[in-house]
């Protein structure tokens, strides 16, 4: 395979897992009315899911090597990003938003301080400990959540988060992973209750968490 050919698979690639964010995001708006709740409610990027999505059953590790699963999740409001430690740039610029996030958000009761998790899209690779250095690169309180292949395809299935690997145009084996930038909000219970698109800006992300708070969410 030439490198031109190579080039442009990597390229289409690229645009097939933005085309299928994109997709996602507004099969989420048109599905749940978040879009029309969102401008009510005065959010700036946010859009919020009405209802709120349950998840489903996963069984994951996180970076302690202790289990992870829909229980871990209640009693908290987290943000989810899906994305891998050899990631050159989203994965980095993205969590540098979130630990900024963070911060900004640290004068919140601690109940409505929102956990941050990783959740790898490359698990052949990603091991807890590999995720425990990375993630405390950017705090100490992220976390950062592999498993199976198997487990991993059935979690970003079901969230519709698109991934794909893009393979080395060297032949030397080495791969790269496409993926959604998108970061999810998932509420107390345990279920989906917003996402944030790209551009991510952390003053306009927390401006739009904190407005979400004082919104109730309605039955599931």
């Amino acid at each position: 395979m030439s490198r031109n050919q190579s080039i442009l698979i990597a390229t289409a690639v690229g645009i097939v897992a933005i085309a299928s964010g994109m997709m996602f995001a507004r099969a989420l708006m048109h599905g749940s009315g978040a879009a029309q709740t969102g401008m009510q409610a005065g959010l700036a990027k946010a859009t919020l899911l009405t209802p709120p999505r349950p998840l489903p059953q996963f069984a994951l590790l996180d970076h302690t090597g202790a289990a992870f699963d829909p229980a871990q999740l209640k009693n908290h409001w987290s943000l989810l990003f899906f994305g891998f430690t050899r990631c050159p740039d989203v994965c980095p610029t993205t969590l540098g938003v979130l630990a900024q996030v963070e911060k900004s958000l640290a004068d919140l009761p601690v109940a409505q301080r929102p956990q941050v998790i990783l959740v790898s899209v490359d698990p052949q690779r990603d091991t807890p400990e590999q995720l425990a250095a990375y993630v405390r690169f950017f705090s100490p309180s992220f976390r950062g959540v592999t498993g199976t292949q198997q487990a991993i395809d059935s979690l970003t299935r079901a969230l519709g988060v698109p991934v794909a690997i893009s393979k080395s145009p060297s032949g030397n084996g080495d791969y790269t992973v496409d993926h959604s930038a998108a970061i999810f909000l998932i509420d107390p219970q345990g279920a989906l209750r917003a996402l944030f698109s790209t551009p991510h800006v952390p003053a306009v992300i927390a401006a739009d968490y904190r407005l979400i708070l004082t919104i109730p969410a309605p039955p599931q």
